[in-house]
């Protein structure tokens, strides 16, 4: 019996969260306009996500993690599909990025968290940390300046989505990318 459960089960109040460094759920603005995508507004997790997905995946235990393909939602692929992983392999990914990116003390409460769950998995978390950051590309995660912040952000979502097209073209090849629904992220 494992008696070690993962992190994102654990419920903590949400403004015990905030007090300590929590934006996972806000909503994601840009322009004071809420991202929209597939009908559902953006928060910064699966913004998360969908940074974690523009990068190459990585080794954790038997698996090679993407950020979003042992998920199966809505907000991460245009039809339903079978998850390649456990989703928590996912979850633990995307801690590791959130604390590596937007460190706080929330983030560095959960990423000790993930890492005594991978742990009782039998991962190395400190590998995993190390092929993160062999990934990590700092360019697009990070924005220098505020005027800049708009247009990286944009260009960030729309990588994602030509990335996650091209995947799908690739699993899929009688799909042409032209039958892939548009995305209702607004132009920017």
């Amino acid at each position: 019996m494992n008696i070690f459960i993962p992190p994102s089960q654990i419920l903590i109040d949400l403004s015990i969260k905030k007090s300590l460094g929590c934006v996972s759920k806000d909503r994601v603005k840009i322009g004071g306009r809420l991202i929209n995508i597939r009908d559902d507004l953006l928060c910064y997790h699966d913004l998360y996500h969908l940074e974690v997905s523009c990068l190459p995946r990585i080794q954790m235990g038997n698996y090679q993690v993407s950020g979003i393909h042992g998920i199966n939602s809505p907000i991460f692929h245009d039809t339903e599909i079978i998850s390649e992983y456990h989703p928590l392999l996912d979850e633990a990914r995307v801690a590791f990025h959130e604390w590596l990116t937007r460190t706080s003390i929330f983030n560095t409460l959960k990423l000790i968290g993930w890492s005594i769950w991978l742990i009782t998995q039998g991962v190395n978390p400190i590998g995993v940390l190390i092929r993160h950051l062999k990934v990590l590309n700092w360019d697009i995660i990070f924005y220098p300046t505020h005027h800049q912040r708009k247009s990286k952000l944009s260009a960030l979502l729309m990588n994602c989505k030509r990335s996650v097209q091209a995947k799908e073209s690739i699993q899929n090849p009688s799909t042409e990318a032209s039958e892939h629904p548009k995305s209702s992220i607004p132009q920017i």
